[in-house]
C-alpha cells in the first residue's frame, strides 16, 4: 500500500508540475510575437500528455480520461499551429536560394500557410479562454490533491530557465 501511495503522490507532483511548466508559455503563445514560446509550450503540453499517460492507471479511469482528453486537446491545437510555424520559417530560408521562376510558388504557399496560421491564433484563444471558463487548472488541482495528497499551491513548481 506504501507503494501505492508514493506512485500517487509521484504522479500528482509530475503531472503538476509538467502543467506548470506548460502554462508558463501561455501568455507568449497568447501574444504571438515569438514562434518559440509556441514550440515551448507544445512540448511542454507533450511532456504533460506523457506524464498523464504513463501515470493513468494511478487514478479513477471513467474521472481521469477527461482530463487526460483535455491535454491532448491543447497538444493537438498547439501541434496544428507550430506544423504551419515550422513550415513557414522553412519554405521562407528557401527563398533566396530558389531560383526566380520557381520563387512565386514558394511564396505563394508561404502565403497560404501564414493565413492558415493566422485562423490558428483565435483556435488557440478560444481553447484558453473555454479553460479559464471550465476553470481547468483548478480543477486539475483539486482532482490531483483529492487523490495524490498534492497540492499545487505548495508544491509551488517554478518555470524552466532558459
Amino acid at each position: 500500500m506504501a507503494g501505492d501511495a508514493r506512485f500517487r503522490e509521484a504522479a500528482g507532483r509530475v503531472i503538476l508540475t509538467r502543467w506548470a511548466e506548460m502554462m508558463s508559455y501561455r501568455d507568449g503563445t497568447l501574444l504571438g510575437e515569438d514562434i518559440e514560446e509556441l514550440h515551448s509550450m507544445r512540448v511542454s503540453s507533450r511532456r504533460l500528455r506523457a506524464a498523464m499517460d504513463a501515470f493513468e492507471g494511478a487514478f479513477p479511469g471513467r474521472t481521469f480520461r477527461p482530463l487526460l482528453g483535455r491535454v491532448k486537446e491543447i497538444t493537438d491545437t498547439l501541434g496544428e499551429a507550430r506544423d504551419l510555424d515550422v513550415a513557414i520559417e522553412r519554405l521562407t530560408r528557401l527563398v533566396p536560394d530558389t531560383p526566380a521562376d520557381e520563387r512565386p510558388g514558394i511564396e505563394g504557399l508561404v502565403a497560404r500557410y501564414r493565413e492558415d496560421r493566422a485562423a490558428e491564433s483565435p483556435r488557440i484563444e478560444a481553447l484558453f479562454a473555454r479553460l479559464e471558463e471550465e476553470r481547468f487548472e483548478e480543477h486539475l488541482a483539486r482532482y490531483m490533491a483529492k487523490h495524490t495528497g498534492i497540492r499545487l499551491q505548495k508544491l509551488n513548481p517554478q518555470p524552466p530557465e532558459d
